[in-house]
């Protein structure tokens, strides 16, 4: 009888350490998962990122040549206007007007535009951290639901 004892105890005790090592086992994994999906989330923020930098220096650009356009035009209307022709003036006047109507209707298409990729952005990011919260909600289960078998096999 004594020895039936002894022979279900060594079995408790090796299906005890089959399922810890088993148990360390999936940690691994999840702790691999875990690099993998921060891996590809960085990956992902720095492609925003880029796109956000692109994005910022192709606005700068259209900017640049917009002001630089500007500056031409500017220079061009005070030579005119040096030259003393009255009817010329009243239409430089003109001119000013259309262009500054003209710089208003693309400055706001391009905050528009800026917005818009903002909103797009947030978007991403948001949509981005809910992912990581769910993944980490996942894990903290999991390591409960693990406590929670190790402790119930401990005290078999």
């Amino acid at each position: 009888m004594a020895e039936t004892t002894e022979s279900q105890a060594t079995t408790s005790d090796d299906n005890t350490h089959w399922g810890i090592a088993y148990l360390r086992e999936d940690l691994q994994d999840i702790r691999l998962q875990m690099r993998e999906d921060s891996k590809e989330l960085r990956e992902q923020i720095a492609e925003t990122n880029k796109r956000i930098d692109e994005v910022n220096q192709s606005l700068g650009q259209r900017i640049d040549e917009t002001n630089n356009r500007i500056d031409q035009f500017s220079q061009s209307l005070g030579q005119r206007i040096d030259n003393g022709n009255l009817s010329l003036g009243q239409r430089i006047e003109e001119v000013n007007q259309s262009l500054g109507q003209r710089i208003e209707e693309v400055n706001q298409s391009l905050l528009l535009q800026m917005r818009e990729d903002s909103k797009e952005l947030r978007l991403q990011i948001v949509e981005t951290n809910k992912r990581i919260d769910s993944r980490f909600t996942y894990l903290i289960t999991t390591m409960v639901a693990i406590a929670g078998i190790l402790i119930a096999v401990i005290k078999l």
